[in-house]
């Protein structure tokens, strides 16, 4: 898990070449006038989605992982709280989805909690347990940006 922002003057620093040119590329969108849906970057390799949400109770929401894609989150608007944890430190007896490059499950051994503002973004890799969505004081609406990018581009 790596967790930043847009706005840190030394942006990039520290990141592969190939996570710092995708950012980058995300950096060169209005992300606030983007919207909502799939947004192609480099095909299947690298794709955004936005959506705007509404936070809740993380006890109200389950945490996910993925097999094959990164997830990059970007806050856009509003308070988002994300809980997550390190790899193996989940429990689930939801099977895989393939399809959607999906497990769902709990979080049951030492989780961690990110509070995101505008400009804020947090990268989890494969098997990296997240969940995101989740209420910072109250309820309160969102828009984010998630950028997929499939593994292989990281070897």
């Amino acid at each position: 898990m790596i967790y930043g922002s847009l706005y840190n003057p030394r942006f990039g620093r520290g990141l592969s070449p190939a996570l710092a040119n995708i950012l980058n590329t995300v950096r060169q969108y209005d992300l606030p006038g983007l919207q909502l849906g799939r947004h192609e970057i480099d095909g299947d390799r690298v794709f955004m989605n936005v959506m705007e949400v509404v936070t809740e109770p993380a006890e109200n929401k389950r945490a996910e992982i993925h097999q094959e894609y990164l997830d990059i989150q970007i806050l856009i608007g509003g308070e988002e709280r994300i809980d997550f944890g390190l790899p193996g430190s989940w429990d689930s007896n939801d099977p895989y989805d393939e399809s959607k490059d999906l497990q769902m499950l709990d979080i049951k051994r030492s989780p961690q909690t990110l509070n995101l503002t505008p400009g804020m973004y947090v990268i989890f890799f494969p098997l990296e347990p997240h969940k995101p969505g989740c209420q910072v004081q109250g309820p309160q609406n969102i828009k984010k940006v998630v950028v997929k990018v499939h593994y292989e581009l990281l070897l």
